[in-house]
């Protein structure tokens, strides 16, 4: 069983770096950079994400190198994120009832939707706003724009992952109720403070000093909160059955 779960595990590496080398474009078999995916999906951030007035610069001879080596690690873990997750939940299952199995198997597909849409929202809209309020500042002061190309593509990756795995609450809070671990009336009763929360942790992750940002990654996740809450109602054990808190 262990090998054979192993196997399984080391398929899951093989697919991530086959996608990764996609993405990077094979470099030993298509020499020029041009023909790569991650150089064709960086022109389509430049584009989208930044305001036209900004000038995107290489500091090192490295940069540039990089930043496509990020790109790739990003996509392909966008794509291979459902073959992980599946791998995980089949990890676990053995330890399971027949009907804890098939339960938790069905979170597979939700987990899948909302981490991406979590990444949807954040490359479409957090990001932008995010890239256009602080490069407001720029004008005003009388200052160049600049932007490199490594800071760049850390702030897109970063905010594109950490909201596509924040995305994932309601999955969280309804596992944690299924095992009995946390009780509905816990999401129930502690809601403004999962609300205080959101805020400090959007304020932390998007940078920007006017505060619109944090409210825009804020309402999304307290509305994933309710949502979460009330899976927890509906997946948590029946009445009678101990939870670890109270």
């Amino acid at each position: 069983m262990f090998f054979q779960e192993l196997r399984q595990f080391i398929k899951s590496i093989l697919s991530w770096v086959y996608i990764f080398l996609i993405c990077v474009g094979l470099f030993f078999f298509f020499p020029l950079p041009e023909n790569s995916f991650s150089v064709r999906f960086f022109k389509i951030m430049r584009q989208g994400l930044l305001p036209p007035s900004i000038q995107l610069i290489a500091t090192n001879p490295l940069t540039a190198f990089l930043a496509q080596i990020k790109i790739s690690l990003l996509l392909a873990f966008i794509f291979t994120f459902p073959i992980f997750l599946y791998q995980i939940i089949n990890y676990f299952s053995p330890g399971l009832y027949e009907k804890e199995k098939k339960t938790v198997f069905k979170i597979l597909l939700p987990s899948t939707l909302l981490f991406i849409a979590g990444c949807f929202f954040a490359y479409f809209l957090l990001i932008p706003l995010t890239f256009k309020m602080l490069y407001s500042f720029a004008p005003v002061m009388d200052v160049l724009p600049l932007f490199s190309v490594d800071e760049f593509i850390s702030w897109v990756i970063g905010l594109t992952a950490v909201s596509g795995v924040m995305f994932l609450l309601p999955i969280f809070m309804a596992i944690l109720s299924y095992l009995r671990i946390i009780s509905p009336d816990f999401w129930k009763k502690n809601w403004r403070y999962a609300i205080l929360f959101f805020l400090v942790v959007s304020a932390i992750i998007t940078p920007d000093g006017t505060g619109i940002t944090m409210i825009i990654l804020s309402v999304p996740l307290s509305l994933l909160y309710f949502i979460g809450w009330g899976a927890s109602l509906r997946i948590s054990p029946k009445t009678g059955s101990q939870f670890l808190n109270v």
